[in-house]
């Protein structure tokens, strides 16, 4: 079977591997999908707490996912390196931290030519999980995931977590994506919608033959799926539904009585108080 360095050389890449560093970024305090959605994630690969990067004349970046489970998502060359300020970082940045002066900011440019196997190459880091950055040697490739494929694969109802890109993605590639459409098809719930700049919440429910994934695919549609509060927020922010984050509360069967729904609804709103501090209408 083709071993990942075969795979990226295939694709136009000529570094010596001796100067390559094979980096898994996993963040124990950060979502690093998150980060990829809201635009850091290249920000945050720059500034680091040591000089990580020295001697490498590139990055083979991947995010770590189950276990020892790790997703490509870019090559990057190493072009330079100095201290750490905070008027290096982008303008907006809510990353502050990442500007102290006890850090180190590399200079990384993105490599063209690897975008086909990006979020769809999967690589088993081996043994050394605990190890984040490790001179470049082959491994294994557990998973070439198809076209259009963004999310890993799924796992558990409520460590179900997706922003409203990652919805988007759902609703538009759902070929690429059937474990998550038959699993989100398969039941109704209560679901809870995060907008991740206030931390206000909305608790919402589903029944009816398309479950969960019916009733999210409209608000990929329209950002608020037609809840009041969601409405007004996007009527004033068009992009305000970008900030949105999905998750599960419960599950059950997508037959169960609408009005048995609502009373479920109604105890995790009164539970959440999302109409009182929340997002909740009614």
């Amino acid at each position: 079977m083709i071993g990942f360095i075969e795979l990226i050389r295939a694709s136009g890449f000529a570094a010596d591997v001796r100067q390559v560093k094979l980096v898994r970024h996993k963040g124990d305090d950060l979502d690093m999908d998150q980060l990829r959605n809201e635009g850091w994630f290249e920000t945050y690969q720059c500034f680091q707490s040591k000089p990580v990067f020295d001697g490498c004349t590139h990055i083979v970046s991947v995010i770590g996912e189950d276990a020892t489970a790790s997703r490509f998502v870019g090559i990057y060359e190493v072009q330079g390196s100095t201290t750490a300020s905070p008027a290096l970082l982008p303008e907006h940045c809510p990353y502050t931290q990442w500007g102290t002066e006890s850090r180190v900011f590399y200079t990384l440019k993105k490599c063209p030519g690897f975008e086909d196997l990006e979020d769809r190459v999967v690589i088993d880091w081996g043994k050394g999980a605990l190890a984040w950055h490790q001179w470049l040697t082959d491994r294994t490739i557990m998973e070439i995931r198809p076209r259009g494929r963004v999310l890993a694969p799924f796992r558990d109802f409520l460590r179900v977590h997706l922003s409203f890109e990652d919805l988007g993605n759902l609703a538009t590639q759902p070929t690429a994506h059937k474990d998550w459409v038959a699993a989100l098809s398969a039941v109704g719930g209560i679901y809870l919608i995060v907008d991740s700049m206030t931390g206000a919440q909305y608790v919402g429910s589903a029944t009816g033959s398309g479950g969960i994934w019916q009733r999210w695919c409209d608000y990929a549609k329209t950002g608020h799926g037609g809840n009041l509060r969601l409405h007004e927020l996007c009527r004033e922010d068009i992009a305000r539904a970008r900030h949105f984050r999905f998750s599960i509360l419960e599950t059950f069967s997508r037959s169960l009585a609408r009005d048995e729904a609502i009373r479920i609804e109604s105890f995790f709103k009164q539970k959440l108080g999302t109409r009182v501090f929340g997002l909740n209408a009614n």
